[in-house]
């Protein structure tokens, strides 16, 4: 026995002075020429094959993978496995680990709906496709028995680009760390892996969002995969989140619950408005869920709520001084003036897609309370209880926005009285990107509208006009809102 062991023994080590000190780099054409006979891409190894002693391992650097006559899509630094060599004898592969280091990866989605990956088979494999695909029965793909301790993804890439949306997302500087790897032979696809891990991701961005130094433990299994613990910054606040992702069937389905304790307006009105707009922090709360990998198709499944709360906010954008201006040309009898000051001006700017009140920029408006409740479903998100507070007044907002194309449907604006009746109400048809105000494309302004909208606007900033109220029975009046903001 002892002369077997020995013999053994003097094998292995045979075989590991072998592999350390052989020289693969003369395969590397053979290599190349194997991947683009099964798979059609040009894989270019330019740095070199090497091979370790301990752990017994082989590394490749330098690597790009390309579709032919393209520029390249994937590129990585190193790839490095490190094998067990007792368990081969056994006819079982098991790994140390397996590193891929600098992988750098780009998809972009063309116009014609293709992938900037997507390439033609070679035609010998096409057709032994097809005649293997004619004599056998479809039968599940299993995967071979494989142990893997651990898999490491350092400092990668990926740059996604959809010319067709114009959508684009970078996730820059990631880092994966897997364990508990184990392969189910007896399981199909991906519904046979199961692991765990760690990930760390510096920066994600997509179009104008911006998340960043995202952490968060996952696990698969049966292809699900949870995502558990996930804490990141975004609009300079700190948020937690989970999410599960069900690559089970055919499209995947993706559900998350986020929550920003104090999430700053300020950044966030820079960020995604793009104007200095909001001052203070709210509370926000988010349960969304859809199906899909593209935007459209997250668009048309989109279901949850999204809810957003908080006290003494503040405002930016309203010029006290113009509207006061126009309040005393009309009270001096000057309607020509105070409609050309005042109302035209700003009737002018929305339909020219801008703001009603673009022309009243400056000062500050201080919201005691602001609450948003969204509800989303069926392509559209209601606005379940939009509303805002002042010291004097409150104003709603209701209505729904269509997901997909950004359309306002009934949706209307209006300063409230203490029951919750609209004093004033103001319809708003358009798109997010270019709203309008319905009625409000004419020149002509009866004296009557002038009156009521600069009435609407000082109301709003507390400052309402001395004159013999209308004769009108308030007792039986429509409740335009009765939400949280009182």
């Amino acid at each position: 026995m002892k002369k077997i062991a020995l013999i053994l023994g003097l094998i292995i080590v045979g075989l590991v002075v072998f592999i350390a000190t052989m020289d693969l780099n003369q395969y590397k054409p053979k290599i190349e020429q194997a991947v683009k006979d099964v798979s059609g891409y040009d894989l270019k190894i330019n740095g070199d094959i090497s091979t370790s002693f301990s752990p017994v391992g082989i590394s490749v650097a330098d690597v790009s993978v390309a579709v032919p006559n393209q520029k390249e899509f994937a590129s990585f630094k190193s790839f490095d496995v490190a094998l067990e060599l007792m368990p081969l004898l056994q006819q079982e592969v098991k790994v140390n680990y397996v590193i891929l280091s600098n992988l750098n990866l780009t998809i972009e989605k063309m116009k014609s709906g293709k992938f900037n990956f997507d390439v033609n088979m070679p035609k010998n494999n096409a057709k032994k496709d097809v005649k293997s695909a004619e004599n056998t029965i479809e039968e599940p793909i299993k995967l071979p028995l494989l142990n893997v301790t651990e898999v490491r993804l350092d400092k990668v890439n990926i740059t996604y680009i959809d010319h067709i949306s114009d959508a684009k997302a970078n996730v820059k500087d990631i880092d994966v760390t897997i364990n508990d790897i184990s392969l189910d032979s007896t399981k199909e696809k991906l519904k046979s892996i199961a692991l765990r891990g760690v990930v760390a991701i510096k920066q994600i961005q997509y179009n104008k969002y911006n998340i960043y130094d995202t952490n968060l433990n996952f696990d698969l299994k049966d292809a699900v995969a949870n995502l558990n613990s996930m804490k990141y910054t975004i609009f300079a606040s700190k948020a937690t989140a989970k999410a599960k992702v069900d690559m089970s069937g055919k499209i995947p389905h993706i559900s998350i619950e986020e929550t920003i304790p104090d999430l700053k307006l300020e950044n966030f009105s820079k960020e995604i408005l793009e104007k200095d707009l909001l001052k203070g922090v709210v509370n926000s709360v988010s349960k969304l869920s859809f199906v899909g990998a593209d935007e459209l198709s997250v668009r048309k499944t989109l279901k949850g709520s999204i809810l957003l709360d908080g006290k003494k906010v503040g405002i930016s954008g309203y010029d006290l001084d113009k509207i006061i201006k126009s309040y005393n040309d009309l009270k001096s009898g000057d309607l020509k003036k105070a409609g050309t000051s005042f109302l035209s001006s700003a009737l002018e700017d929305s339909s020219k897609g801008k703001g009603v009140f673009d022309s009243l920029k400056g000062g500050t408006t201080a919201v005691e309370h602001l609450h948003v409740k969204i509800d989303i479903s069926k392509k559209r998100a209601t606005l379940s209880d939009v509303a805002l507070s002042t010291l004097n007044n409150r104003v709603a907002l209701k209505g729904k926005i269509n997901i997909v194309d950004e359309s306002m449907q009934g949706v209307k604006v209006a300063i409230l009285d203490k029951k919750g009746c609209a004093t004033f109400s103001q319809s708003i048809e358009g798109t997010l990107t270019n709203p309008k105000g319905k009625g409000t494309s004419s020149s002509r302004v009866s004296v009557e509208q002038v009156e009521e909208v600069v009435n609407m606007v000082s109301s709003f900033f507390g400052k309402k006009k001395k004159a013999e109220p209308k004769k009108k029975n308030n007792e039986n009046c429509e409740v335009f809102y009765n939400g949280v903001v009182k």
